[in-house]
């Protein structure tokens, strides 16, 4: 019933390990996204689509913008 109280004994958050796993999901976020980008520009290169120079360009640029910013 509503007026009686439920009291767990509920240990409070690890806040050290909640923003560990944070990172690494945002860590598999991130490379997963570069990596889905440059499997991508590949499958352009492959298909003749796009030149290799200009695949290989985006992906130089992209891998290194993401390392430097984020």
């Amino acid at each position: 019933m509503a007026a009686d109280p439920h009291h767990h004994d509920v240990p409070a958050m690890d806040y050290a390990e909640h923003d560990k796993s944070f990172g690494l999901f945002i860590g598999l976020v991130k490379w997963g996204t570069v990596v889905s980008l440059a499997i991508t520009l590949l499958a352009g290169a492959f298909t003749g689509t796009i030149s290799w120079a200009f695949a290989l360009a985006v992906m130089v640029a992209i891998t290194a913008i993401t390392v430097k910013f984020f």
